[in-house]
């Protein structure tokens, strides 16, 4: 009995010991882990597990991951660990809150200033009043002022052309006239007023950006009458306050200038270019004779002589414009100007309104003919077309 639980024990004990050998080993064979995955430094055969030399890891390895404190005193102290973190800032105090200022209080809309000033001394400006008495002096100044720049054998054709004005109602137009071999130069109460309208109404719509000209146009065209007094706007037609505008005032001389200059211009070209066939030596007329004339019938030119008469005024209006020194030069703008009211008459009424325009071409052919003598005038530097002198 006892020799049976003996060896029942020891067998039990064997068994036991046998079992532990077995858990103390590793649980994969060997050869899974052969030995070339470990990197050549640290074959396994050379150092057992546990066992790794202080030299395989010396310090000088790595100087630059890693400097010593004595290397970069300034960044690290002494008192420091290398590469301690910086102190967390201190939080910003918090702003204080802001009290927006109160919106001041708007202040009291100020009086707009009128669009003009009242009406002053330019108001009663001759053009303004349509002044007959003026208009005519400004006339003679004007006539005179286109003789003195014409060439001096042209001048000498012209010389002492006596001016003369028609006050015949509802007669529009300007003329030149011969009476047994006496030349003269006509122009009409009526077509001195139209042009001071016109003026006007110009200078008011380049300095207001109104529509004044269109509208002198179509009251005449609407009113007129045939052999009847010119039909002319007024009562509060023009603004009295942009009458009294110095620059609308000052604007409209010139553009009244411009288009009595070309028509006096064209008359005077009638007469050096040789149309007329009077003699190129005028003598002075009587109030008698005078009378006459205008009472008689006005030679009709044909209209080759229209044209280069408008040439002529072109060129003569430029050539004295250019002689002021220090003043308004004249430009061809005042002969379309006059140019445009007649076309415009003629499209509103459907038929020409005046007996001249019977005589002188259609302005759709003359205001070409003005723009390319102007240009022509200045291209070759004040020369302008040469034209003819018909009989020497």
């Amino acid at each position: 009995m006892t020799t049976w639980r003996t060896v029942r024990s020891v067998a039990w004990l064997l068994g036991l010991a046998q079992l532990c050998a077995c858990s103390s080993k590793p649980n994969n064979p060997p050869a899974q882990y052969p030995a070339q995955q470990y990197p050549q430094q640290y074959p396994q055969q050379q150092y057992p597990q546990g066992q790794y030399p202080q030299q395989q890891y010396p310090q000088q390895q790595y100087p630059q991951q890693y400097p010593q404190q004595p290397q970069y005193p300034q960044q690290y102290p002494q008192q420091q660990p290398p590469y301690a973190p910086a102190p967390a800032p201190s939080p910003a105090p918090a702003p204080a809150p802001v009290t927006p200022a109160p919106m001041p209080a708007p202040a009291p809309a100020l009086p707009q200033p009128p669009l003009l000033p009242p009406p002053a001394v330019s108001a009663n400006d001759p053009i303004n009043t349509v002044d007959i008495t003026w208009l005519r002096r400004r006339a003679g100044e004007l006539i005179a002022d286109l003789i003195s720049a014409l060439p001096a054998d042209s001048q000498q054709r012209v010389a002492g052309l006596p001016l003369v004005f028609d006050n015949t109602p509802g007669e529009v137009n300007a003329f030149a006239a011969c009476d047994k071999g006496r030349a003269l130069m006509a122009v009409t109460d009526e077509l001195l007023r139209i042009s001071a309208y016109l003026a006007q109404a110009e200078a008011t719509d380049e300095r207001f950006a109104s529509h004044k000209v269109d509208q002198v146009i179509q009251y005449i065209a609407t009113h007129q009458r045939q052999n009847q007094p010119l039909a002319t706007p007024s009562g509060g037609f023009f603004d009295s306050r942009q009458s009294a505008d110095p620059t609308k005032t000052a604007r409209q001389h010139q553009v009244f200038d411009e288009q009595l200059a070309f028509v006096l211009g064209h008359e005077l070209g009638h007469h050096y270019l040789g149309h007329l066939g009077c003699t190129a030596k005028p003598d002075p007329l009587g109030a008698g004779d005078i009378a006459r004339v205008l009472s008689g019938s006005v030679p009709l030119f044909n209209q080759p002589n229209e044209l280069a008469a408008d040439v002529a005024g072109t060129n003569n209006v430029l050539s004295a414009g250019a002689r002021h020194t220090g003043g308004y030069a004249y430009t061809e703008n005042g002969a379309l100007l006059t140019m445009r009211f007649f076309q415009g008459l003629h499209d509103a009424a459907g038929a020409p309104m005046f007996d001249f325009e019977a005589s002188h071409p259609s302005p759709a052919i003359r205001i070409p003919v003005i723009q390319q003598a102007a240009a022509a005038w200045r291209f070759t530097g004040g020369r302008g077309i040469t034209l003819p002198h018909l009989g020497g």
